[in-house]
């Protein structure tokens, strides 16, 4: 615990753990002693880097080698950052991104490669959930006689098509009237509220609705109250390949490469960010995730309005430059925020 560390123990180790992040060599005690204002001296030192191994702070990767922190002393390094302290302009965060004439997902498309390109790490960002969106409208398109196309329009411009089966009698004029009815009774809602009103209607008003309601709720119920895939968008994954750490381990390259490729673990873990408010760093073992035990994930939510909508992150070897990282993610949750916020306003005005 942090509590046992005193102020030079503390110093100690900030030093060990920041010179271990700018030059990737097991750090010795004459290094730290030429970069401490305090006059110590080596043998002193020497002796506090035994006891920060002994509390797990820091390891030994040779007998004849100096320290390097383990999860637990990135743990406290991470701690020890206060507020992000590095600033990035909006215009270098998203410099590539017309705001006014690029959709909802493009802004987010291009944060992502962003995160990457000022990182040189592996940028993530996870799209809205679909129950977490807005209807703005909906259109059922006959394709078959006995098949619609199912088009639904989110507040963010996010397109869902879906193919739902319906009775032969259903004319082109019955799916416009069903959809106008629809578009009037819900739009601006939530999904997950819409269902609440659906579920209800169904269980208090079978038998008044008429049969164009009814209709409506079948066809809406088939179409899109399900939950969908979360769509998280990746950019630098093979930024792993240019990581000394891994380099000598070709086999956990490729298993941290697939997951990122197959992201059902990393949609997981921003999920739970999402549960949280602020930033959220998750270092090496601590994400339960085998494959990631080497990787450090910094992430945090991006807001629509006062809602927290998605998260961003960005993914890399937990020798990372945290300072670095967790202001370039701070910045670009902000701005990004602030661009949605502002395009949403000004569609609605």
């Amino acid at each position: 615990m942090t509590e046992s560390l005193n102020d030079r123990s503390k110093n100690i180790l900030k030093e060990i753990i920041r010179s271990y992040i700018a030059y990737g060599e097991p750090v010795g005690s004459r290094c730290i002693a030429k970069k401490l204002h305090d006059k110590i001296s080596s043998a002193t030192i020497r002796n506090i880097m035994a006891d920060l191994v002994d509390m797990g702070y820091l390891e030994q990767p040779h007998t004849s080698a100096g320290r390097i922190p383990t999860d637990k002393g990135y743990r406290f390094f991470v701690d020890q950052i206060s507020q992000p302290s590095l600033n990035f302009d909006r215009k270098e965060i998203l410099e590539s991104c017309d705001i006014q004439s690029s959709s909802y997902e493009d802004v987010l498309s291009s944060a992502c490669g962003k995160l990457s390109a000022l990182s040189n790490q592996t940028g993530l960002v996870m799209l809205p959930s679909f129950s977490q969106m807005l209807f703005q409208r909906i259109e059922f398109i006959k394709v078959g006689p006995r098949e619609a196309l199912a088009a639904f329009v989110s507040d963010m411009g996010i397109l869902q098509n879906r193919l739902v089966p319906i009775e032969e009698e259903m004319t082109v004029d019955k799916l416009a009237s069903i959809s106008r009815f629809l578009n009037k009774e819900f739009s601006g809602k939530s999904i997950k509220a819409i269902r609440q009103n659906l579920v209800q209607r169904i269980n208090n008003e079978r038998e008044h609705c008429d049969q164009l309601m009814r209709n409506a709720i079948e066809l809406l119920l088939t179409s899109f109250l399900e939950d969908e895939d979360t769509t998280l968008l990746v950019d630098g994954a093979l930024n792993f390949l240019d990581c000394p750490e891994l380099a000598a381990d070709l086999k956990r390259i490729k298993k941290v490469i697939k997951t990122v490729e197959e992201k059902t673990k990393l949609i997981k873990l921003l999920d739970l960010c999402l549960e949280r408010d602020g930033m959220t760093v998750i270092i090496g073992n601590e994400n339960n995730e085998e494959e990631l035990g080497e990787c450090s994930l910094v992430a945090q939510n991006y807001r629509m309005g006062e809602s927290s909508v998605g998260a961003m992150a960005i993914l890399g070897h937990k020798r990372m430059d945290y300072q670095k990282v967790i202001a370039l993610v701070n910045n670009t949750a902000e701005t990004v925020s602030k661009l949605l916020s502002e395009k949403k306003r000004k569609e609605f005005e």
